[in-house]
């Protein structure tokens, strides 16, 4: 490390019932790696910066003992250098603004004895990097005996799921459907409650030079090198459809 680094992590929950959004939510938190005890000695870090595309956040919290505000979204930090990053700041967006990596929705049919489940999913189109390392899991009802599903997917019979897994999901791609066909023995008491249990959960992250958000880090001042800005980063919280 040439000096100080900052980089933000981000993390999204929302939960959708069938294709609508029931809730949303995003965190933030902005990190700062100081230089090393051992490269730094007893210097502290010290430098002033400011935060931008603040406009969705709906509250920033301060580490107070290391991190005061100087106001119109200027702060000033001051701490012993670490081994660790050291979370600074942290924030919440407002649900109206929060901006939604991946729209799912999830429709199941019964049929007689045949339960019939689909996940459809596509990327926002505004997004400008792709999503990686996605999963899809799907909590199943009952131990099925006979399965088709499609595309592959590994089914964990202990915990009674499906999982599809994606290395990545393109920016601006076409809506992609998952399906799973099994029978089930329900009685017509609690057929619906049983059915009820079927639940879609997502997991992904992503890497790069921007936030899920929008909030973003520059110096204090133009033409100044306090700190340098590390890879943002975000991934799911609790991402559900039911």
């Amino acid at each position: 490390m040439k000096g100080p680094e900052m980089y933000i992590s981000e993390e999204i929950s929302a939960e959708f019932r069938e294709s609508l959004l029931a809730r949303v939510g995003l965190m933030g938190v902005v990190y700062l790696r100081t230089l090393a005890p051992k490269t730094a000695g007893d210097q502290e870090t010290e430098f002033s910066f400011q935060v931008d595309g603040t406009s969705a956040v709906k509250r920033f919290v301060m580490r107070s003992s290391r991190v005061s505000s100087l106001g119109n979204g200027m702060f000033h930090v001051r701490t012993a250098p670490s081994e660790d990053p050291i979370p600074i700041l942290k924030y919440s967006s407002l649900p109206k603004l929060t901006p939604l990596p991946l729209r799912v929705r999830l429709i199941k049919r019964r049929t007689g004895t045949l339960l019939s489940v689909m996940i459809q999913y596509v990327s926002n189109p505004d997004l400008l990097m792709p999503l990686n390392d996605v999963t899809f899991i799907l909590k199943l009802p009952v131990d099925p005996t006979l399965l088709k599903v499609s595309p592959k997917a590994v089914l964990n019979r202990a915990e009674r799921e499906l999982r599809w897994h994606m290395q990545e999901i393109p920016v601006k791609g076409s809506p992609v459907r998952l399906r799973a066909r099994m029978p089930v023995d329900f009685s017509e008491e609690d057929g619906s409650e049983e059915i009820d249990e079927v639940v879609a959960y997502i997991k992904f992250s992503v890497q790069g030079a921007e936030s899920l958000s929008k909030v973003s880090l520059r110096p204090a001042s133009e033409g100044k090198t306090d700190f340098y800005e590390g890879s943002h980063r975000y991934e799911t919280g609790v991402y559900m459809c039911n």
